[in-house]
């Protein structure tokens, strides 16, 4: 009966053994088949991360093609008007060379009418039946006075025609211009429709890839965070220049005090006042900044943008290309495009204000110019990601966003 027990014991041994170890060979092939999926996973993210990579490219590249195709249809425009200007010209010119031409026909025809008439006078016999000199002195002199008359209507008439001629040749040539640039602008138009449509294509794919509101809030923290730190290093490298600048201004003024014999101190203090006439002087006293554009704001400071992103500026809606103005002196510490902002620009006001210009269809300005209140900077469209036509606009105190609302004025 004992040993009966001991081989139970043991046999319940080898069964509790045998459950364990198939447990473990359970929870192996679990944790084996987690990590494949997590393997699987993290490959599948750094292929849609590519994908999306070679997505901005594309969008980059769509938009700026729209922009330089807006440039080549503005200038054509201009080239067009200028045509039309000229053939209305042209017209007016024909139409007075007309009138003209019918007076001095006119004119000519009058006169051959009295030549007609006092033609049926023999002027040889008028001659001889002239018995008083002096009457046929005047009859001679009027007979030359009306042959020069004619003679000179018949060569305004003859310069009448040849202007006439000139006037049509032109009037044909321009024609056949803005024929040509008219099919010229119906292409650019065609191209600017075609690559509209394919940056709407690439901007959908680049919206279906990235579903996710944690997707978006990364990719716009990294596009902000990218573009102040480029800002940062460009308003530093302006800042040293500017020191270097006045340092040699000032170095030059006590030298050419020094060899005058005049005070130095006071050359240096008096070029130190001059100079700071040029600094930036931030949003100046009235403390106000300009709309740089006019129009409805359709997306106010705080609301939510996507996510957990809230808007940090306002965004104008405006037509495509109109006119976008610097809201206030300053250098221009940033031009280019920016994932998520479209073309973006972006002014150092001083005193640690910047203000930023994003959705742009074009760059006007480039970094390091210095630009002037209500100058234009660029033109409005929809580069960036969003969602209307318009500019969108920041202002920053300190590297920190401030309602632009409160700072522009009415």
């Amino acid at each position: 009966m004992k040993y009966n027990r001991v081989g139970l014991l043991v046999g319940a041994l080898f069964f509790s053994a045998a459950i364990q170890a198939e447990d473990t060979k359970n929870v192996n092939s679990s944790l084996s088949s987690v990590r494949e999926q997590i393997q699987q996973k993290q490959q599948a993210i750094q292929v849609q991360k590519k994908d999306l990579a070679s997505l901005q490219q594309q969008l980059k590249a769509d938009e700026e093609a729209i922009a330089a195709a807006n440039q080549k249809l503005q200038y054509s425009q201009s080239r067009l008007n200028k045509v039309r200007n000229k053939l209305q010209q042209l017209d007016a010119q024909r139409a007075k060379l007309e009138a003209q031409s019918r007076q001095q026909k006119h004119l000519l025809a009058e006169q051959f009418d009295e030549a007609y008439r006092m033609g049926q006078h023999d002027y040889l016999k008028l001659l001889l039946n002239q018995q008083d000199p002096a009457a046929v002195g005047r009859t001679m002199d009027y007979y030359g006075y009306m042959n020069q008359a004619r003679l000179h209507v018949l060569k305004q008439l003859d310069a009448t025609k040849a202007e006439l001629l000139q006037n049509k040749q032109d009037t044909s040539e321009s024609s056949q211009e803005l024929r040509a640039l008219i099919d010229d602008q119906k292409l650019d138009q065609q191209s600017l429709q075609q690559k509209q449509q394919q940056r709407e294509k690439t901007a959908q794919e680049m919206h279906e890839s990235l579903q996710s509101d944690q997707q978006q809030l990364t990719k716009l923290q990294q596009a902000e965070k990218a573009m102040l730190q480029k800002i940062e290093e460009q308003r530093k490298r302006m800042e040293e220049e500017r020191r270097r600048q006045k340092e040699e201004a000032l170095a030059k003024a006590r030298e050419k005090a020094r060899q005058e014999g005049k005070s130095q101190e006071a050359a240096a203090r008096k070029e130190a006042a001059r100079l700071a006439k040029n600094d930036l002087q931030g949003l100046g006293k009235s403390g106000r900044m300009s709309w740089p554009v006019h129009g409805p704001v359709i997306r106010k400071f705080g609301e939510t943008r996507t996510g957990e992103v809230a808007w940090k500026g306002i965004l104008i809606k405006t037509g495509s290309g109109t006119p976008v103005k610097a809201a206030g002196s300053g250098d221009v510490v940033f031009a280019d495009w920016l994932d998520g902002f479209g073309n973006v620009l972006v002014i150092d006001h001083g005193r640690g204000y910047l203000s930023l210009y994003g959705n742009n269809q074009n760059l006007n300005k480039h970094v390091g110019q210095h630009v002037n209140s209500g100058e234009v900077i660029a033109s409005a469209g929809n580069s960036g990601s969003a969602g209307a036509t318009g500019v969108y606009f920041e202002i920053r105190k300190a590297g920190k966003p401030v309602n632009p609302l409160l700072l522009l004025g009415k």
